[in-house]
């Protein structure tokens, strides 16, 4: 396998990482949306789940895409991830803050 073919393996597993992690999140906000009872400031943590989990399909098909072959087209992606994960971080951040666990 040439260094370009192993490049795109790496990246590849490094993607499909990226959405096991975003599925991970995921859960951990509905878990935090399903045991603080209902309140309209769940919205956020439920608006979260749902981004991560577009997210954990939007690395799950880059991923796909790499070990088909197709290398271009990556640079929205990378950005794309990055916009949700620095936004989820900042709801993160605003939950723990406004709402701390017991």
């Amino acid at each position: 396998m040439s260094r370009a073919g192993l490049a795109a393996e790496r990246t590849a597993l490094a993607w499909r990482r990226t959405a096991v992690a975003a599925m991970i999140t995921s859960a951990l906000f509905l878990n935090h949306a399903m045991t603080s009872g209902w309140r309209p400031a769940l919205i956020a943590p439920i608006g979260a789940a749902i981004v991560m989990a577009a997210l954990a399909g939007l690395s799950y098909l880059r991923n796909r895409s790499l070990h088909e072959g197709r290398y271009g087209h990556g640079s929205w992606v990378v950005a794309t991830a990055t916009v949700v994960v620095v936004a989820v971080a900042g709801i993160a951040a605003v939950i723990e803050f406004t709402d701390p666990w017991p």
